[in-house]
């Protein structure tokens, strides 16, 4: 209190005393909390800066993130343990109640273990790191970071989702190696399908000498009949592409397709029906 009795007497007001020094105290406990998340911040940067130049390796990005994650808690728990020794709460005492305490939180919070043990095992794994594009739980988009519960994925629309660490079953990872875009085309049931099949393949070798579609690391491929339909021949190309790259060039060989098949005449079907009125079944037998 030597500095709360030194404001007291400079005040000229002895009998606060007690007040100033409960004051204090809140300031520095207000402090504290700005203090924290200062050092949250520059220990986060540092961290990413010193694997900056692993940026090449997204493991080295995931690890980034985990480790800034963890000093992040680490750092909350050691300035709420001063703040707490500051109001003569006895840490002591509370680390020895922490065995029993852990029983009941760890009854209580059994997610959060399963979550921060589920985290753990993605990096050891290296199921999936920061910058890959996933599939988890039927959510999928680009993984922003993992955290040591949760990972957070941004959708091709914008929207992040949250998942927790633990509720993730199933991962589909689409950033590992290479991607493929698929394509369905409809044709008439009246065209030469052989005639079709060497009009693509004409004009897919010709997209691929060219570059005329960037990304795309193997000539497309005419993989054959996929479907017959109400109202067409459904006919599968595919083409090897990189990570990330195959929604687009999807979109690419659309759009080459569709100029090709008017060029050529090649009919691209709608869907019709074909409507018998009452009458029409009476003039049949008749």
């Amino acid at each position: 209190m030597n500095i709360s009795h030194w404001i007291a007497e400079n005040l000229n007001l002895p009998e606060f005393e007690n007040t100033i020094y409960i004051l204090i105290k809140i300031l520095i406990s207000i402090f504290s909390i700005f203090l924290a998340n200062f050092l949250v911040k520059i220990i986060r940067k540092i961290i990413l800066k010193s694997f900056s130049k692993f940026s090449a390796e997204r493991h080295s990005d995931t690890v980034a993130s985990l480790l800034a994650s963890l000093a992040k808690y680490a750092v909350y728990f050691i300035i709420f343990c001063n703040v707490l020794v500051m109001w003569g709460v006895n840490i002591t005492s509370i680390l020895a109640l922490s065995g029993a305490v852990s029983v009941a939180i760890g009854l209580g919070a059994q997610d959060i273990v399963k979550d921060m043990m589920a985290g753990l095992f993605i990096i050891m794994e290296n199921q999936f790191g920061v910058g890959d594009i996933v599939e988890l739980n039927g959510f999928s988009g680009k993984v922003e970071s993992i955290g040591i519960r949760t990972t957070r994925i941004r959708n091709v629309d914008g929207n992040v989702h949250i998942v927790p660490n633990g509720q993730i079953s199933i991962v589909t990872n689409m950033s590992k190696g290479f991607n493929r875009a698929v394509v369905d085309v409809s044709v008439a049931y009246g065209e030469d399908i052989d005639r079709v099949f060497t009009v693509l393949k004409k004009e897919f070798k010709r997209i691929f000498n060219n570059n005329l579609i960037d990304g795309i690391i193997d000539e497309p491929q005419v993989w054959g009949i996929n479907e017959l339909g109400d109202s067409a021949v459904v006919i599968r190309i595919a083409a090897d592409s990189r990570i990330g790259e195959n929604w687009r060039i999807e979109r690419e060989l659309r759009k080459f397709i569709l100029k090709k098949f008017e060029e050529e005449n090649i009919e691209i079907p709608f869907p019709q029906v074909v409507v018998h009125s009452k009458e029409d079944w009476l003039w049949i037998f008749k």
